[in-house]
């Protein structure tokens, strides 16, 4: 288990992906002591300084930030529907991280043969590294529902300014 990371149980079946940095949100990342710096690709990622501290206002110490790379991985993020019967089904979706995050904005979209809509969250943190929603839809009838996380909107914002940017895990389910 990657340090930081609950050792959260899934749904059986619930579709997971990889969530990634998609930016840096400055005024964050330089209230904690890090830069933001443009790589030659022109996205930006937050670097140290030797004034950075951690979450806990402790000096800076990779040991407590491992992801140094720009490139790596943030966390999991995943979405299952779950039919409950009654044309009524349970759409459960969340995250897992890597560092402690301050704030995020989820949204799940989905849709049957009778129609479609969505339903997002989002909120502070408090330095959590994982979060789970649950949305109860009820269909207008039987037959195939299918739901997705939106990307790049679904997100959270990391301690040190990262912003970690679901990688859209989407179901299908059978509602009856």
């Amino acid at each position: 288990m990657t340090p930081g990371r609950s050792a959260r149980v899934l749904p059986a079946g619930a579709r997971t992906f990889k969530m990634t940095v998609s930016g840096v949100n400055r005024q964050v990342a330089e209230s904690h002591g890090f830069k933001v710096v443009t790589a030659p690709d022109g996205t930006q990622h937050a670097v140290p300084t030797p004034a950075a501290i951690n979450p806990d206002g402790t000096p800076y110490s990779s040991k407590k930030h491992p992801r140094n790379v720009v490139e790596g991985d943030c966390g999991d993020s995943y979405l299952w529907i779950h039919a409950v019967g009654g044309y009524v089904s349970e759409i459960e979706t969340g995250f897992d991280l890597d560092d402690a995050a301050i704030a995020f904005y989820w949204r799940v979209n989905r849709s049957d043969p009778y129609g479609s809509d969505s339903n997002s969250w989002g909120g502070g943190l408090g330095l959590d590294t994982s979060w789970t929603g649950e949305w109860d839809v009820h269909g207008g009838g039987p037959g195939w529902e299918t739901a997705g996380v939106v990307t790049p909107v679904s997100d959270a914002l990391l301690w040190d300014g990262d912003i970690c940017t679901s990688g859209g895990p989407g179901d299908t389910e059978y509602i009856v």
